[in-house]
């Protein structure tokens, strides 16, 4: 847009469509943020995801809810969470020691009824207390040799649906770290443009391009370190390169999409007269944004089969 350009207003129906689409995403946003504070799903999601998944309810809603109601949804807190002191440490009088006893006791407080199925992976499981639960109870002469044959779940790697997750949600969720880190650099780096006035050759387009892209690397390489870190178990420098290395080409990609309409919607359809203090410039930047999540779908099934970036969480 022009800086000379002050005077321009939206139609109103345009002011109007883009006010529900974006208080739509309000309320999904709310609507995930409330869900996961009741559910405390910071006991057992990767942490990181729990502002991903709020933040890219503002432009990728319906299938953010999707993948997070599917796949990312913490289980539900319940009584079952916290079975009665004399449960946990007394077997029933009358009961048998053996294998009878020995599934009552692996059926405890991380693996209860609420959980759904099998298979679903808790952020706060803790091999050692587990083995330490099994010792009250009499063994088979095989139990040791199976205990073995079960496969210990990786930290922080889980899947809350119960079943195998499909491609696309793995992409979808690969793609909303680096998205997260796109829509708070564009939010801040678009603000900075506007109050300071910055143009380059009269057009605040160049500035906007330039500031949003340093501020959503800043914000992605943030985002895709968290991610990394606790499932290798290692933090500092090496695991920041790690996230860069997994996050620029997918963070790129995602700007082409946005940046690309950026200038459709400036150049092509407002004529540089759209100014950023409107409903209907955020609302375009929303479109930006979800079309910048399938311009980075391609390259993030790239990287995640050529292993530079993790599926997990």
């Amino acid at each position: 847009m022009s800086a000379l350009n002050s005077s321009y207003t939206p139609p109103l129906a345009l002011t109007v469509i883009s006010s529900i689409s974006i208080g739509i995403a309000g309320l999904a946003a709310i609507f995930l943020a409330l869900d996961i504070v009741v559910r405390r799903g910071w006991r057992s999601m990767m942490v990181i995801m729990i502002p991903v998944y709020v933040i890219n309810a503002l432009y990728l809603w319906p299938i953010t809810l999707w993948t997070y109601l599917s796949y990312g949804r913490p289980p539900k807190v319940s009584r079952a969470d916290k079975p009665p002191p004399e449960a946990a440490h007394h077997p029933h009088h009358g009961q048998a020691s053996g294998p009878t006893s020995d599934a009552h006791v692996t059926a405890g407080p991380d693996h209860s009824a609420e959980d759904g199925v099998a298979g679903h992976y808790h952020g706060h499981y803790h091999p050692s207390s587990a083995r330490s639960e099994d010792t009250t109870v009499e063994r088979g002469e095989n139990s040791a040799a199976d205990e073995k044959d079960v496969e210990q779940p990786p930290p922080h790697c889980h899947s809350h649906g119960g079943s195998e997750r499909p491609m696309f949600a793995t992409l979808t969720v690969a793609v909303c770290h680096c998205g997260a880190g796109c829509v708070l650099g564009d939010v801040i780096g678009e603000w900075i443009v506007y109050g300071t006035g910055a143009t380059i050759s009269g057009r605040t387009l160049w500035p906007e391009y330039l500031i949003d892209f340093a501020w959503a690397i800043a914000f992605g390489i943030v985002f895709q370190y968290f991610s990394i870190a606790p499932m290798a178990g290692e933090y500092g420098p090496k695991i920041v390169y790690r996230a860069l290395k997994a996050d620029i080409l997918s963070l790129v990609f995602f700007e082409i999409g946005l940046f690309g309409w950026m200038a459709i919607f400036q150049v092509a359809i407002f004529h540089w007269k759209l100014e950023m203090n409107t409903v209907t410039y955020w609302w375009m930047m929303q479109i930006g944004m979800f079309c910048g999540h399938w311009t980075a779908m391609p390259i993030n099934y790239w990287l995640i089969k050529t292993k530079i970036k993790e599926p997990c969480a």
